[in-house]
């Protein structure tokens, strides 16, 4: 058993010094690709709605689900900069649930403390049919709240978690283990993924607080978020709920 024992802790010490040595090529690979520049500042939206949105209306038991979604878009970007493609857009799928979550038991105090106890949970799929009756909502079409963002995104992002689509898996039929790869096509996939993941999450948090950014509130939460919202996402939200993102 003891010379099993070694085997194993030597293959194990040449299994970090090689992917710990991959690692950091994929990084230097990849790290000058323009997607992870635009990705950071499309994530600075995150850490402002979190600052100027969740953190002074939010309770804490929420605001915590928001918090660790930052996080996941955070986790999802590092994943990606060393080529860990599903990781990466796992992350992206736990973002927009605890999303969904932080907006949810906001409004839910009682289900909050039932899900503290662990004796409540909700669906990603009961989350949305909560959100598209939301009042705050309701009048605002789900291309321009984001809803209709995020649902799809959720369920591109599922087959990743799942592994029921091809174009999401790391390996192939020549390597039976990949970690990471450099794959340019693979890096642009993930930048769509989040660029639309995050572009939805903002819509959804401008769309349900609209009363905190109209006029000249909220300035330079406004003129951040353009980072993450398209001209023409603008330019609707604008007309349907009063909110006038600055372009960068």
């Amino acid at each position: 058993m003891s010379q099993l024992l070694n085997e194993i802790d030597a293959n194990h010490a040449a299994f970090f010094k090689d992917w710990t040595a991959q690692a950091t090529q994929n990084w230097k690979h990849l790290h000058a690709n323009p997607i992870y520049q635009d990705s950071y500042r499309r994530l600075s939206a995150l850490q402002a709605l979190k600052a100027y949105l969740v953190a002074p209306h939010y309770s804490k038991g929420s605001a915590a689900f928001f918090l660790e979604a930052h996080n996941d878009a955070l986790v999802s970007h590092v994943n990606a900069s060393v080529g860990a493609w599903r990781a990466a857009l796992q992350a992206l799928r736990s973002s927009i649930e605890n999303v969904l979550c932080s907006i949810y038991y906001n409004d839910h105090p009682v289900e909050l403390e039932l899900w503290e106890a662990g004796k409540f949970i909700i669906g990603f799929t009961d989350l949305i049919k909560y959100l598209e009756k939301h009042p705050r909502l309701t009048s605002i079409p789900e291309n321009v709240s984001g809803l209709g963002f995020l649902k799809s995104e959720y369920a591109l992002l599922s087959k990743a978690v799942h592994g029921s689509a091809v174009d999401f898996r790391m390996t192939d039929p020549v390597a039976d283990v990949l970690l990471w790869s450099v794959d340019p096509i693979k890096a642009s996939m993930w930048s769509t993924r989040e660029k639309r993941t995050v572009e939805g999450i903002s819509l959804l948090m401008a769309s349900i607080h609209s009363q905190h950014l109209q006029g000249t509130k909220l300035t330079p939460l406004r003129e951040i978020l353009g980072l993450s919202i398209s001209a023409s996402k603008r330019t609707a939200l604008r007309q349907s709920a009063g909110v006038n993102i600055r372009s960068p």
